[in-house]
């Protein structure tokens, strides 16, 4: 877990430690996805759902012993970097996304596992034990089967070709060789594990970051069988009431009418917008950022989420919400 820690701390190298617990175990605030988003780490964000702080802290102390970070005097439960250590990282990291993916990650995959069961049997043998027992899961399969049975076989075969295709061979070998079909036992993910990712926490990231990678492909395919499966619960890792409110945007309802026809207060429906804002590049900042309100926004410094809100406010009349969204852009270097 140290190495880990250590590398998240490269990407920005001042952490405040109690903040960090909070994005790792998924604590769903503002406050902390800001925090996330602006210091690189969004994707880890649920990313240890049942770490303990103290083991967080731990970490932290062990790293403190060996010389790589430290505690910063006068800002509380800051720490950082001691010069540059070099962590071995591995690259698969990049492709983790938990925040898009990591609540339902686990669920989602099941169920591709046994529709790709299911429609390998299907026309062959109905002698076999489906590797998932659910009533939830059956029920499901029964319905989308009696629709698609035809052409499923064909089709869950042809996309997943062209899925793997997208990948790299070592994303979608480990993941092919985890299906169980007719005739084919599937590896566990343990056996599939390189010698050198079978500890934790790297682990599950591996595992995590084969199965987000494949998400992010088949996101690209709505038209996919495969995807109109899954899709119900892929959607789920979204926060369902931010996702209301962004509809009801993207159709032309104002942030005051939205609040009235929902009957919540406008820091709720902000907090959903900034939500949205943070994973969409194509985000329509412009019907809430005024020309007034870029205008003040240029006298501000080019890393202003570093700085306290009013600090920065001094005499000028923008709200935080406006800041907040003026940051989001500002941080991936996009001008207003």
């Amino acid at each position: 877990m140290n190495t880990f820690i250590l590398a998240l701390f490269q990407r920005n190298h001042k952490l405040k430690s109690t903040t960090l617990y909070q994005l790792l175990i998924g604590r769903r605030t503002t406050s902390v996805l800001s925090y996330a988003y602006f210091h690189d780490l969004l994707p880890f964000f649920g990313s240890f759902p049942k770490l303990k702080e103290q083991e967080l802290m731990n970490s932290l102390k062990q790293l403190e012993q060996e010389k790589k970070i430290e505690r910063i005097l006068g800002q509380s439960n800051y720490w950082g970097l001691i010069g540059k250590p070099t962590v071995d990282v591995p690259d698969f990291i990049e492709a983790i996304d938990y925040y898009r993916y990591g609540k339902k990650e686990k669920e989602v995959w099941r169920l591709i596992q046994f529709l790709v069961q299911v429609s390998s049997y299907l026309g062959k043998s109905n002698q076999y034990l489906p590797i998932e027992n659910s009533p939830y899961y059956l029920a499901k399969m029964r319905q989308f089967v009696k629709q698609h049975k035809n052409e499923l076989h064909q089709r869950v075969f042809d996309e997943l070709t062209d899925l793997f295709s997208a990948l790299t061979d070592e994303n979608a070998n480990f993941l092919a060789q985890s299906f169980i079909g007719f005739q084919q036992n599937g590896a566990t993910l343990f056996q599939l594990l390189s010698i050198d990712f079978q500890e934790f926490p790297w682990d599950q990231l591996y595992v995590s970051a084969m199965r987000h990678r494949f998400y992010l492909e088949l996101e690209k395919h709505p038209d996919f069988l495969l995807y109109q499966f899954v899709q119900p619960i892929l959607q789920a890792n979204f926060n369902q009431s931010a996702q209301l409110s962004q509809d009801m945007f993207l159709k032309g309802d104002s942030v005051a009418t939205i609040c009235q026809k929902r009957g919540i207060r406008p820091g709720t429906l902000h907090d959903h917008l900034l939500e949205w804002a943070f994973v969409d590049p194509s985000f329509p900042f412009e019907r809430i950022l005024t020309n007034e309100t870029l205008a003040q926004f240029e006298l501000l410094p080019p890393d202003s989420w570093n700085y306290p809100y009013k600090e920065l406010l001094g005499t000028s009349t923008f709200s935080f919400f406006e800041l907040r969204l003026y940051q989001i852009k500002q941080k991936r270097g996009e001008s207003c």
